[in-house]
């Protein structure tokens, strides 16, 4: 049981280390930023919600993880 716990306790460690970097990295140019974890825009008429800690976006009632700048660039 506990190499169970000592590796849930390493994936959670990692996961907090990758969402720190994911904040640290991601470009507030153009979002507004309700909190440090939820920003948000307007694109094309539509809002879009961004969780840069975990890479996540909603636009137009669908969630996406990952490439929010992509997806902005294609769809601008």
């Amino acid at each position: 049981m506990s190499d169970m716990t000592e590796e849930f306790d390493f994936l959670k460690r990692e996961a907090k280390l990758r969402k720190k970097a994911n904040l640290q990295n991601a470009n507030p140019e153009g979002w507004t930023q309700h909190t440090e974890f939820h920003w948000s825009r307007i694109l094309q008429g539509d809002r879009m919600d961004y969780w840069p800690s975990t890479n996540r976006f909603r636009y137009r009632g669908v969630t996406r993880y990952g490439g929010v700048e992509g997806y902005i660039r294609n769809r601008s």
